[in-house]
């Protein structure tokens, strides 16, 4: 990177992608999303050791049918409950990051920047913006704790 890199980088754009993540980054910590995330990560780990395992195949074969329905359509259909209940903020807090970063990604690709550079920039700024974002909530504003 040479001092060109430097001169056309849009700083209004980025700081704007920044302070998106950020918003995001605090609204995550605030509401414990990483327990969520977490649950996520363990099912797809066990769907994942599922397949490879004769272990899980058997017990999943004791299981019976009927209860495995039931369980889903529970999961489902409290899915979809909290989704209708939280709709509203979950549509804010997913189009204003997607849209920041598309229009800085643009305006970075106007300037002339190669993929690799706006790729990077994007990315490191996207990740500082969630730490900051953590950081405000474990700091400044903290949230209830269980």
């Amino acid at each position: 990177m040479n001092i060109g890199f430097f001169s056309r980088i849009p700083y209004l754009s980025l700081m704007l992608l920044w302070l998106a993540y950020t918003l995001l980054g605090w609204y995550l910590s605030a509401h414990h999303i990483a327990w969520l995330v977490g649950i996520f990560i363990a099912v797809v780990a066990l769907f994942v050791a599922s397949k490879s395992s004769s272990l899980f195949e058997r017990s999943f074969r004791f299981c019976s049918q009927g209860l495995f329905v039931v369980l889903m359509t529970s999961l489902a259909i409290s899915t979809l409950v909290a989704l209708a209940a939280t709709w509203s903020i979950l549509l804010t807090l997913l189009v204003i990051p997607l849209a920041t970063t598309i229009l800085a990604e643009l305006e970075m690709r106007f300037t002339g920047l190669s993929k690799v550079d706006t790729f990077v920039v994007l990315t490191v700024l996207a990740g500082f913006g969630l730490i900051v974002g953590e950081m405000i909530d474990i700091l400044l504003f903290p949230s209830i704790r269980y």
